[in-house]
């Protein structure tokens, strides 16, 4: 049976009740001091920004963009979420429709220790080193990784599109 998101919302309920009122707290302080400690830190890589939210205090996850990065080198947000794969981090892109160009949103949580944060946050300024001194370094990527570049071309013509193996077998 299907009981939707009913198990999410208990195990929720049970990790809030578990820190009681003083961890909750606690949870929220770290997570937005995460963030800012992120975004601070994000801001000082070159083709880097956050055009929604520059120099406000940050509460919650920020949008950051790459659009300089693409600008200056060619280099999208995809390619650099495929060379973060080489170093073994997850990169959160953002969802359709793009209203930041270039996008990239970070959500550091409360869980992650500030040496994993200046780990990923060295990653993405090697990322960005590389991404202006060699540019198909990063647009090659992955080379350590079984995710893999794909093309994603034949999406934007419905001609092309094969749903099931039979509508496939039809078009060829």
């Amino acid at each position: 049976s299907f009981y939707g998101v009913i198990p999410v919302v208990v195990r929720a309920y049970a990790w809030i009740r578990s820190l009681g009122e003083e961890g909750l707290k606690e949870v929220a302080r770290t997570a937005v001091l995460n963030s800012n400690y992120l975004f601070r830190n994000i801001l000082k890589i070159s083709g880097a920004g956050a055009p929604y939210a520059p120099g406000k205090h940050r509460f919650e996850q920020v949008r950051y963009s790459w659009e300089k990065l693409t600008e200056e080198t060619g280099v999208t947000t995809e390619d650099v979420q495929r060379r973060m794969c080489d170093f073994g981090m997850h990169y959160w892109t953002s969802h359709h429709p793009w209203i930041v160009p270039e996008p990239f949103t970070l959500e550091p949580t409360e869980s992650y220790s500030k040496d994993e944060l200046d780990e990923y946050i060295a990653a993405l300024k090697l990322i960005s080193d590389e991404a202006y001194s060699e540019p198909e370094k990063v647009k090659n990527a992955p080379y350590n990784s079984c995710v893999h570049k794909i093309d994603t071309s034949t999406l934007d013509d419905p001609n092309k599109w094969a749903i099931t193996w039979r509508a496939y077998l039809k078009k060829k």
